[in-house]
């Protein structure tokens, strides 16, 4: 699992490691360096002309620290000074008095700021950004602005940020006026929010997070914004019982469909079932007996007919209340609809479930139905998922989607503790708030989910996740999230990202791969 802090956790974990543990700033400012030059060794990257750009603090303490090893590694390596002197850090103060001993001849010291000229990249086959650390908030202007520019003009040059590329808000990821767009981010300690978040994730290119000696403590883990699911966390989770039936991996209902859509209660509760349960029992309108017939055999159908009066109603309820006594796990709302008949089934569900004590998911026309309600949004008694894109979530919270998305981990957790429910915003990064106030940041996936029916898709592995998965230390709706990411690369390589639909998911959900 990688813990992501924000730059006033960085900042505390770095003022912890030099004045508690006593590790001096200037040796983790070399740790940092030999890391990073560790990283573009590993990568092949063509060192033979470097030239790294340093700004003021201790992030260009940093590059510089870089620029000597290259240069006692034999190679050709320029300093372009972006900032005034003036305003050196003492740590950045020390390394430029270093780099200007008379020791190292084969770095050019380019002094870029006090002439007001901009780089020259004519000769550089890789370019270091070094000009701002993560404390930056302020939008970049001016000179430096200029300066960045010109680092993004050099197309023939492989760009490395260090620790967050220059220009992007640390903790949200946010385009602070301009930023450098690079190849690569190598971070220190432990991931940023905006290195995974967009717009910041399309300018960090590929992360990587070493270690450089400041310890990763368990209340600073605790306390982490947000945590990424990994590849080997999966192996936490129970062996699928050999002696198992289908009883005993799990019963979800999935009420979805109306009488102008289909194809999303076959998504989703497909989707259930690839994803390990062992049941799953379609409730929709009558008039979706024959395609779900046709199309999925394995599922169970509970039908109903239009709603024309009371004694209709009851016995309704009274399908349901058996449906809901049999499943382990109720999924609520694709192609549900919004009409009145919806709300009336909607209502049932969550009055019956939580009655019973089942777990729900719900989804598209549940949420749209719940964000219409005048007595606004409720707290739920059951283990419950939310799984609203960012549209649907400006119609729970009123905010516009321009908010949700300059701050979306705030906005699911204000969500999840109004609601008790785990809060699934999905978008190109999806963010998970749960009600005990830790959030995830999902990093699976690709434009291929980008697709009418995908989040019906998701849905169905929600479901099965909480079926399976709900005792586990890995939140069912964060392992749901991997799975549909990874589903969605799978059928990409198969066919390519612009050319998936939701239906090629299915046969690639996959758990442990």
């Amino acid at each position: 699992m990688k813990y992501i802090l924000t730059a006033a956790q960085h900042k505390a974990s770095d003022t912890f490691t030099s004045e508690t543990i006593g590790i001096p700033s200037l040796v983790l400012m070399e740790r940092a360096a030999a890391a990073m030059l560790s990283a573009m060794i590993h990568m092949a990257c063509d060192l033979r002309k470097v030239q790294v750009i340093c700004g003021t603090g201790n992030n260009a303490g940093d590059g510089a620290v870089l620029a000597r090893m290259l240069a006692e590694k034999g190679y050709s390596v320029k300093v372009f000074l972006a900032g005034s002197r003036e305003r050196f850090s003492e740590q950045m103060k020390q390394q430029i008095r270093i780099l200007e001993s008379g020791y190292y001849p084969n770095i050019q010291m380019i002094d870029g700021y006090s002439e007001r000229k901009l780089p020259d990249f004519s000769d550089t086959t890789l370019i270091v950004d070094a000009i701002f650390g993560i404390g930056l908030k302020r939008p970049v202007e001016g000179y430096l602005r200029e300066v960045i520019r010109s680092v993004n003009q050099a197309a023939h040059c492989s760009v490395w940020a260090c620790d967050m590329p220059s220009g992007i808000d640390t903790d949200t990821g946010a385009v602070l006026g301009t930023a450098v767009k690079a190849d690569a981010t190598v971070t220190f300690t432990a991931g940023k929010p905006g290195l995974y978040l967009y717009p910041g994730a399309s300018y960090a290119g590929e992360v990587l997070v070493k270690q450089i000696g400041i310890p990763l403590t368990e209340d600073v883990k605790e306390q982490a914004e947000y945590r990424v699911l990994e590849e080997s966390d999966l192996y936490t989770l129970p062996a699928r019982a050999q002696e198992g039936n289908k009883g005993t991996f799990g019963k979800i209902l999935v009420a979805a469909g109306s009488r102008e859509i289909f194809g999303a209660a076959y998504l989703a509760a497909k989707a259930a079932l690839r994803s390990g349960a062992g049941m799953v029992k379609v409730f929709t309108h009558e008039i979706n007996r024959a395609p779900l017939a046709a199309l999925f055999p394995e599922a169970l159908l509970s039908l109903y007919t239009d709603l024309a009066g009371k004694g209709d109603r009851l016995q309704i309820e009274k399908k349901l209340a058996a449906d809901i006594s049999w499943a382990d796990c109720i999924l609520v709302g694709p192609g549900l609809g919004t009409s009145d008949e919806s709300a009336y089934v909607l209502d049932t569900i969550v009055r019956l479930a939580e009655k019973a004590g089942k777990p729900l998911v719900l989804d598209a026309d549940a949420l749209n139905m719940l964000s219409l309600d005048p007595k606004g949004i409720r707290r739920f008694t059951v283990p419950t998922v939310f799984t609203p894109h960012v549209v649907e979530m400006a119609r729970l919270t009123g905010k516009s989607v321009t908010e949700l998305k300059a701050d979306p981990g705030r906005a699911a957790a204000e969500l999840a503790e109004q609601t008790g429910a785990c809060i699934v915003l999905k978008d190109a990064r999806t963010v998970i708030a749960e009600p005990n106030g830790k959030k995830w940041i999902n990093v699976s996936g690709c434009s291929a989910l980008a697709t009418a029916g995908s989040g019906d898709v998701l849905a169905g592995i929600t479901a099965a996740c909480m079926c399976l998965y709900r005792e586990t230390e890995i939140p069912p709706a964060v392992l749901a999230c991997r799975v549909h990411g990874r589903a969605g690369e799978f059928a990409a390589e198969q066919r390519s990202e612009a050319s998936v639909i939701a239906g090629d998911l299915l046969d690639q959900i996959k758990f442990f791969v």
